[in-house]
């Protein structure tokens, strides 16, 4: 069983490169002229923070490969865990000033790999605060950061019962399915979407829930890239409680085919996904 103490370098370096990732945040906003490989913009501070956690998380000894989605492959940096990054979750939200984040998965297996090969996985949220949340050793812990320092540590757990919704995309580009859940689901909830998953993920672990990234006329693959952002977050959430699914059972579950492939995406109450695979079924 993998500890605390064998991934704290890796959140150490996480914490410790916030204030640089808060810097370029505010002088890299701009648009570049390239593309990611999966063929989405990619913006100054994209490119930026992916070779500020590039060069931090590789100088460590207990990490063997890096990834990241502005990455077209893996890179071998030594030996020891394989680390898979979404470098800037929500990097739309930079033109409006709302949150935005990281998403990190540490895989005890080469890449591509299961979400059942996760040691851990964590989430920095640039928020009022800055916070990472990580799951460890079957347990959920959300760190205060000042200064790239973890000033303050509280247990996460999901709620009892869900308050909030949120699915991507507009409801013309859904299967009808998604748009009967959904029907059902915001006669109950409060509406809840930010544009950057991580704010979204922050507050269902806050106030439960159910979120979701279906797919749709424009992404008929989903939004979420399985190695650096789906199976990271379906693990802490599946970690503190709650539930992920495909819409067909969870994403942990699901085998890889590609580095930069995509899934639909749902996080929430466990109640909630069971109601929701039921009707997608």
């Amino acid at each position: 069983m993998v500890s605390v103490t064998d991934v704290r370098p890796i959140l150490n370096a996480l914490a410790g490169a916030t204030p640089t990732v808060r810097e370029q945040l505010r002088t890299s906003r701009g648009k570049t002229a390239g593309e990611n490989p999966s063929g989405d913009a990619q913006s100054a501070a994209d490119l930026e923070i992916d070779r500020t956690l590039r060069d931090r998380l590789a100088a460590l000894d207990g990490v063997g490969t890096f990834a990241s989605e502005e990455r077209d492959a893996v890179e071998d940096v030594g030996e020891g865990y394989s680390v898979a990054v979404d470098p800037l979750d929500g990097s739309s939200n930079l033109r409006s000033n709302n949150t935005v984040g990281t998403v990190v998965g540490v895989y005890d297996a080469s890449l591509p790999a299961s979400g059942r090969e996760l040691v851990a996985s964590a989430f920095v949220l640039y928020g009022p605060l800055v916070t990472m949340t990580a799951a460890v050793d079957g347990i959920v812990t959300r760190y205060v950061i000042d200064d790239g320092e973890i000033v303050e540590s509280a247990p996460v757990s999901f709620p009892a019962q869900g308050s909030i919704c949120g699915f991507a995309g507009s409801t013309a580009e859904w299967s009808t399915s998604v748009r009967d859940v959904w029907s059902d689901l915001q006669r109950d909830s409060k509406l809840r979407y930010t544009g950057a998953m991580v704010a979204d993920v922050n507050h269902l672990l806050v106030d439960g829930g159910l979120i979701g990234y279906p797919e749709r006329a424009t992404s008929p693959d989903g939004d979420l890239r399985l190695q650096y952002e789906a199976n990271p977050i379906a693990h802490l959430v599946e970690t503190a409680g709650g539930r992920s699914s495909t819409g067909r059972g969870s994403i942990l579950e699901r085998e890889p085919e590609d580095l930069h492939q995509h899934t639909p995406a749902y996080f929430g109450n466990a109640e909630q996904v069971d109601a929701l695979e039921s009707a997608l079924e």
